[in-house]
Order: C-alpha cells, then structure tokens, then sequence
C-alpha cells in the first residue's frame, strides 16, 4: 500500500508539475541508491543523511537531528530523508546547504523554502502546517520560524547566536 500511494504521489507530482519545479521522482538515483531505497532504510530513524556513498542516521527529537548534522557539516551537499518537514526543518536544511530532500510529510512553508533556494524535494503527503505534539495547534519550532524567511536567522534562532 506505501508504494502503491507513493507512486501515485510521484504520478500526481510528475502531472501537476511545472518545468521549473524542484520536485524529483522516487526512482531517481542518488549516488547508487534511489530515494525509495533511502526512504525504506529511514524506518525507526528521525533522519537519515546519505553523503558521499555513507548513510548516517539520527535519532533524537524535532530538529535536534538537524542541529547535529549541521554543526557536523553532515548536509553540505547531502540527501536528507526526513519524517516531517515544516518551514523550520527546510530552513535549516536550506542554512545546511543540503542538495535533495525526502519527507513522508511536508508543510506548504516548506515547500516554498526549498522552491525560493532552488532545493530538490519529494514528499508523500503535504499539509498546511505541521502540528504540535497534542494536535490543537502550531508546532513550537514553526511559530519561532512564522515571520522568518532567512536559513541564517532560523539557524541563530534555534542555536541561541546573536
């Protein structure tokens, strides 16, 4: 059933697309793998990073994963398979410099954070806004992102930098 609605996703995307779109299909390589093959080695992980043929996973909350990576410089130039992607995610992942980005879910910010820098990105399902944990509002990290456009400014906002 997953590839059965992921293919229809990338059919949908490939028919709705306009030439100048960042979008890219599932079967579309990266290195040696496909993003359907970073996609299935993801499973437990929060994010998986696939970069210069070595695969490293993340565990931790949120957008602790991508802090680390980040401070590591682990997504210059990277593919980043993430579970959810709200604006705050893309805006890291921007600041980063990561080349190609894969979500189950991605928010409509999002989505215009990658089109504004030119990011290539996948998604299996899109959503206005990614939610907070109990479901009955705007996840922290977006509300501190809602009024920011900048990578360098979320990259501050969430490290505490002036």
């Amino acid at each position: 059933m997953k590839k059965f609605s992921l293919a229809i996703v990338v059919l949908l995307m490939c028919f709705f697309t306009v030439p100048f779109s960042n979008t890219f299909a599932e079967n579309e390589k990266c290195g040696d793998l496909t993003i359907e093959e970073l996609t299935t080695k993801l499973e437990n992980h929060s994010l998986l990073v696939y970069k210069d043929g070595n695969i490293s996973f993340q565990d931790e909350h949120g957008i602790q994963p991508l802090l680390i990576q980040i401070k590591k410089k682990g997504l210059k130039n990277a593919v980043a398979v993430d579970k959810v992607i709200g604006k705050a995610a893309a805006l890291l992942m921007v600041y980063g410099k990561v080349k190609q980005v894969h979500t189950n879910i991605i928010a409509k910010d999002a989505i215009k954070v990658f089109e504004k820098y030119k990011v290539k990105y996948s998604y299996n399902e899109i959503v206005d806004h990614i939610q907070n944990m109990t479901k009955d509002g705007l996840c922290p990290m977006e509300q501190k992102v809602l009024n920011i456009d900048s990578p360098k400014k979320a990259y501050k906002i969430f490290t505490k930098k002036k």
